[in-house]
C-alpha cells in the first residue's frame, strides 16, 4: 500500500516528501506519512485560525493592526476564531512558476501594476496598470478584464469585462496566453485555488 500525507484542513492525500498540500496549499510540514492502515479514521477537527474582523466585515489577520479593506484601526479588537461564513472558500492565485501566490481575502479586489499586487506585477510589461477585477460572490470567485491593453485570458481563452466564474485549477494570463506552448515574458500568468 502506498504511504503519503493527508493535509489537516482539507484532508487531500499528498506525496510523503510534500511539504504544502497540493490542493489548498496548507503547511504540512507536521503531518505524519501514512498509509491506509495506518490512518486515523476520526481525526480531530482542526482548531479553528484567529482573526480579527473589522466592523466593515473585513476579516484580517490576527496581527493586523489596519484594516485591509477600509483602513481603519483594528489594534483594539481581540482576535477571535474566524466566523463560519469567512471559513467558506479560501482563493488563492498562484504563480504558474511557483514565485508567488496572492490570497484574495476581499469581496473584490482589482490587481494590476499600480493596483493590488503591484509588488509582483510591476516588472511584467505586458500587465496594464489596472488590468482585472475579480469578484467573490456567494462563495463563488468571479474575473472580468477591466479594459486592459493586452487583455485577459481564462485557459488561453480571451474574455470581455463581464465577469466570468472561476473554477479550481483554471489558468488566469494577465497580458498574455500561450502561443505556440510557451508563456510571453512580460506577461504574468496565475493558477486558481478554490479551498473550502
Amino acid at each position: 500500500m502506498s504511504k503519503y500525507k493527508v493535509c489537516p484542513d482539507c484532508g487531500f492525500h499528498n506525496e510523503p516528501f510534500r511539504i504544502e498540500c497540493a490542493r489548498c496549499e496548507a503547511d504540512i510540514t507536521a503531518s505524519p506519512v501514512v498509509d491506509g492502515a495506518s490512518e486515523v479514521r476520526e481525526a480531530p477537527a482542526p482548531a479553528k485560525k484567529l482573526v480579527r474582523v473589522c466592523e466593515c466585515g473585513a476579516v484580517n489577520p490576527p496581527a493586523a493592526r489596519k484594516c485591509a479593506q477600509c483602513g481603519e484601526d483594528i489594534s483594539d479588537i481581540i482576535p477571535a476564531p474566524e466566523p463560519e461564513s469567512a471559513s467558506a472558500a479560501h482563493f488563492t492565485l498562484a504563480a504558474v512558476d511557483g514565485s508567488f501566490a496572492y490570497e484574495l481575502t476581499r469581496q473584490e479586489t482589482t490587481v494590476g501594476r499600480e493596483q493590488e499586487m503591484s509588488g509582483y506585477l510591476s516588472q511584467k510589461q505586458y500587465v496594464s496598470r489596472t488590468h482585472a477585477k475579480f469578484t467573490v460572490l456567494d462563495g463563488r470567485l468571479f474575473i472580468a478584464d477591466c479594459g486592459s491593453v493586452n487583455h485577459t485570458y481564462i485557459n488561453n481563452a480571451r474574455i470581455s469585462t463581464s465577469p466570468q466564474e472561476l473554477y479550481d485549477g483554471d489558468e488566469v494570463g494577465l497580458g498574455g496566453c500561450v502561443a505556440d506552448g510557451s508563456r510571453q515574458e512580460g506577461a504574468a500568468y496565475f493558477t486558481v485555488r478554490i479551498c473550502s
